[in-house]
């Protein structure tokens, strides 16, 4: 009788091939899976459509069945189905240059660029490090993210006060942090993801708010109250949905006085207290743009014809703001603006727009706009923006924006 040998049985009892499997069950998810082949190892994706929460572009999953090492396809294609009324969303919204990919969801790296399919696909080649992987359109930015850099910010800050600003429409927390003293004779509000696929615009806020927090912003710190929100879409950011575009409108054009958003409504309620109790002397809302487009200010339309302490304040912030954000790309060192908007209507209910309107000369209200479509849009990459951000703010505060 022949011997059993254990090793060699376990080993006939194991699959020839392991099987891929595409999960998304998890905070931020987001793909549909169109096919996959599990010989060739190809996937092919497109974003998954939330109905009447706004582009479908952002995707994000996991992967498990690799082996090391296996090199893997992903395409990528844009949702069949119109996101509103009749409107399908263009592919380049969902085909980045790159893919980003993690082995543990803290640090992501792109893929080689990727290259353009003959059925209007994005085709990227990634080679697996791990058995698991997260693969992504961008550097993820999701409410535990957030929960993880206010938790952290409060420990490093004892002074901080965390709050709640309000209860989304699907009762999660949108959460913020006040650094500094709530009667400081300055008062800034920065705050990001109006629009919930743009998770740059939350990597570079944090950016932003770990350099607020440190040594070299203990002077600005002194004189200054900062009123931080990472995410203001919790909800769509949550679900993986775009959000921008959503019935009945996005968070960004909810700012009139009726908001749709329980968020927008405490947001405005507070800016107005800080306001009338302090003066606001800086609102800025963090944004990624179109898929060409550079780091930039979307400024005021009425910046041509703004005079005295109005026009001073938004030209030395350009100004400012060029000497600062210089890596990893240069801010653009004059201001755009949203023509696009072709209403004063609408304009007045974006939120930088109503905050300018609600508030005083010596205020500047600007969006910034960076970038997301580039190897160097790293967590690092966003995060020195924001750091720039932070030392062009530090250098407008010296010189009080609000003297004569």
């Amino acid at each position: 009788m022949l011997k059993k040998i254990p090793w060699l049985i376990a080993a006939l009892t194991l699959p020839l091939h392991a099987e891929i499997h595409v999960s998304t069950g998890f905070e931020g998810g987001n793909a549909e899976v169109v096919s996959l082949d599990q010989a060739t190892k190809t996937l092919r994706i497109m974003p998954a459509l939330h109905e009447e929460r706004g582009w479908p572009c952002w995707w994000y999953f996991k992967l498990d069945g690799l082996t090391a090492g296996d090199e893997f396809t992903l395409e990528v294609q844009a949702q069949t189905k119109p996101f509103r009324e009749k409107t399908v969303l263009s592919a380049t919204w969902c085909q980045p240059k790159h893919a980003w990919i993690s082995g543990d969801g803290e640090t992501w790296t792109p893929s080689d660029k990727g290259t353009p399919g003959a059925d209007k696909t994005m085709i990227y080649k990634i080679k697996a490090a791990a058995a698991q992987m997260s693969v992504a359109w961008g550097p993820p930015f999701v409410p535990a993210d957030a929960e993880k850099l206010l938790a952290g910010l409060a420990e490093k800050l004892p002074g901080s006060k965390r709050f709640e600003l309000a209860k989304t429409r699907g009762g999660r927390p949108v959460q913020g942090i006040r650094i500094g003293d709530e009667d400081a004779p300055h008062q800034v509000w920065v705050g990001a993801r109006h629009h919930a696929w743009e998770a740059g615009g939350s990597q570079v806020g944090r950016g932003f708010v770990l350099w607020y927090a440190g040594d070299e912003a203990r002077e600005l710190r002194a004189k200054t109250c900062l009123h931080y929100i990472p995410i203001m879409d919790v909800d769509n950011a949550a679900l993986g949905a775009g959000g921008k575009d959503a019935v009945p409108r996005d968070h960004n054009r909810d700012w009139d006085a009726g908001p749709v958003y329980p968020e927008v409504a405490a947001a405005q309620r507070m800016i107005r207290d800080i306001h009338a109790k302090h003066g606001l002397d800086v609102y800025i809302d963090l944004h990624n743009p179109g898929h060409d487009d550079p780091v930039f200010f979307f400024g005021p339309f009425a910046f041509e014809r703004m005079t005295g302490v109005q026009q001073r304040n938004y030209q030395r912030w350009i100004d400012l703001a060029a000497a600062s954000i210089i890596k990893p790309y240069h801010v653009h060192p004059k201001y755009r603006f949203a023509n696009y908007v072709k209403t004063e209507e609408e304009r007045g209910r974006m939120s930088s727009g109503w905050v300018r309107n609600h508030t005083g000369d010596f205020t500047i209200s600007v969006t910034l706009e960076t970038g997301w479509n580039s190897p160097l849009m790293s967590v690092e990459g966003y995060s020195n923006i924001g750091a720039g951000l932070g030392r062009a703010l530090a250098a407008y505060i010296v010189e009080n924006p609000r003297r004569k």
